[in-house]
């Protein structure tokens, strides 16, 4: 069995990001410090954040972005497709994401065309 390089860091990043996600409610600055931090150790590692864990974070203030709490959602139509736009809360940054129906909108890691080798 192949051992995953930076396995330690990515349980450090999947706890960071789950007290990141639990404190954007309560306290947004603290989520912001934790976010801060998920970004900080994937650089230090060079690793990739997953796509939908860098979707959940602000890219400015870098808090976690959670509906009705410390973001709000719409879905919003521009030139006859669908988008997903976020705004934070803490510091008002606008993110918008493709979101029509009939369309594949998923990232290049999430296509089954880019998994080239499965290890077990």
């Amino acid at each position: 069995m192949k051992k995953v390089q930076g396995n330690d860091s990515f349980q450090r990043i999947n706890y960071l990001y789950q007290i990141s996600k639990h404190m954007a409610g309560i306290n947004p600055v603290l989520s912001a410090y934790y976010g801060n931090l998920i970004v900080n150790v994937a650089k230090k590692n060079v690793l990739k954040i997953h796509p939908d864990i860098k979707r959940q974070i602000c890219k400015k203030c870098r808090t976690m972005l959670v509906d009705k709490t410390s973001g709000k959602m719409k879905m919003r139509n521009r030139n006859k497709s669908k988008h997903i736009e976020w705004t934070c809360n803490t510091c008002g940054v606008k993110r918008n994401f493709p979101a029509n129906k009939g369309k594949d909108h998923r990232v290049w890691l999430e296509r089954p065309e880019a998994v080239e080798e499965v290890i077990n």
